[in-house]
């Protein structure tokens, strides 16, 4: 007969088993499942950047209702600050998983948070438009973007104009792609923009921070140095 502590010893070995095996399956099925909303929830994002630029693209000057420019532009800026905030919402979601790269996703959260901010007068902010400071900030180094390897295959020109905050500590921060391209030049603009150095603007004498729009270039095989376009979402 089969001594009874070998049958106890042959079981325990055999729990022991089965529950190492069920914490390495079930870890690969965990992180199976996080994978996947992850990539769900970075889908949900991409499909609410492109919903922003088309914001950006469409913007009020190229409608016709409602009649008064006044009212057109309160709404478009209303739908832009609620595209945004939709946006930072699934980062947010994001972040809970949480992700690998979590310091880029908690940048993304900032830039969401900051252009959610429907408009408000400007003693209650802390970034201000051009036209409310005493002086506008002041770019002395501003490289032209480079020309990705990918874009040189495809023979692609165009423009990316990009939304961003020239800080008050001398950053350039909050950078967003108002108007991308294909084939890396986005990703090329907005490496040459995090390069740019500047005087900060100035507001009630103390250094402050300020939006800006710039406009990047590229056009026979190179990029070109920005510049500030004339209208700033209407293109």
């Amino acid at each position: 007969m089969i001594n009874a502590k070998v049958i106890s010893r042959s079981l325990l070995a055999l729990f022991v088993i089965s529950l190492a095996a069920l914490m390495i399956f079930g870890g690969h099925a965990t992180a199976s499942a996080q994978q996947a909303t992850l990539e769900q929830l970075e889908a949900r994002l991409q499909k609410q950047y492109a919903a922003i630029e088309d914001l950006f693209l469409h913007g009020p000057a190229k409608k016709v209702y409602p009649p008064r420019f006044s009212d057109r532009l309160r709404l478009w800026q209303d739908d832009l600050a609620q595209s945004f905030a939709r946006a930072g919402a699934t980062i947010d979601g994001i972040l809970k998983l949480p992700p690998p790269d979590q310091e880029k996703w908690r940048e993304r959260r900032e830039t969401m948070l900051l252009y959610s901010q429907p408009v408000s007068p400007p003693e209650s902010r802390t970034v201000f438009g051009s036209g409310e400071v005493q002086e506008r900030a002041r770019l002395y180094y501003a490289p032209a973007a480079a020309y990705p390897d990918q874009a040189r295959a495809a023979k692609a020109n165009g423009e990316v104009r990009l939304r961003l905050v020239l800080a008050a500590d001398g950053t350039v921060r909050n950078i967003f792609p108002m108007k991308p391209l294909p084939h890396r030049l986005t990703e090329a603009a907005i490496d040459a923009a995090r390069q740019i150095k500047f005087m900060p603007a100035v507001r009630n004498g103390q250094p402050v921070s300020q939006f800006a729009t710039l406009s990047y270039e590229f056009k026979n095989g190179q990029g070109l140095p920005p510049y500030a376009p004339a209208h700033e979402f209407y293109f």
